[in-house]
């Protein structure tokens, strides 16, 4: 298989790495089904979120939408999760999750790619484009490049906290996360771990 040369083949290759080697790590790590479903959809619509994007070429900005004066339709019930598994949201999670995967290639190949003259300007001037790898970086754990930084937003007055009746604490929802790595044993213990694997047999015939 020949190495991608194009930005577009290179950020495919990343993603396609890492959903092809979830269900592996994730059946290694014990990670349940239902959570290994969340982040493999999350992955798959970036993935095509990335690709039509840069087939499609910069978009020209969006106009303001009007007020509505009728109230909107509510939103139709989300499917039921039974387990109410959510995806993490801190910074590395994608990492924190999979260590020791392709997760850590594509974060050395994602940062090496951003630091291109030829990605600088093609992220400049498709700001859609730049606005899907902002949580990218996020999820790998690199601090997003200067050129993709959003101006910070002028700061609005809150108004005074009103008084709310008392609600039932909501319960906090369950996530998934891969089990620390086991301590370093000492010699001593890698002696008698090793003793245990260790057939004398095997080395006569």
């Amino acid at each position: 298989m020949s190495e991608p040369k194009t930005i577009s083949q290179r950020l495919n290759w990343m993603l396609e790495h890492i959903m092809h080697e979830l269900p592996f790590r994730a059946r290694y790590l014990g990670m349940p089904h239902l959570f290994c479903n969340l982040v493999s959809a999350r992955l798959m619509r970036l993935y095509h979120r990335l690709r039509h994007l840069i087939a499609c070429g910069p978009l020209p900005a969006r106009p303001p939408r009007p007020k509505r004066a009728t109230p909107i339709n509510p939103k139709p019930a989300k499917p039921t999760n039974p387990d109410d598994y959510v995806l993490p949201t801190g910074f590395a999670w994608l990492r924190r999750v999979f260590p020791g995967s392709q997760v850590v290639l594509a974060y050395n190949q994602l940062r090496t790619l951003l630091d291109e003259p030829e990605t600088q300007s093609l992220l400049t001037t498709h700001p859609t484009l730049a606005r899907s790898i902002r949580p990218l970086c996020h999820m790998l754990g690199l601090k997003t490049p200067a050129y993709l930084k959003l101006p910070r937003r002028p700061r609005a007055k809150r108004a005074p906290p009103t008084p709310q009746p008392d609600k039932k604490p909501k319960t906090p929802r369950k996530t998934w996360l891969a089990p620390p790595p086991p301590k370093p044993m000492t010699p001593w213990e890698a002696q008698l771990a090793a003793r245990q694997f260790f057939n004398p047999r095997d080395f006569y015939l």
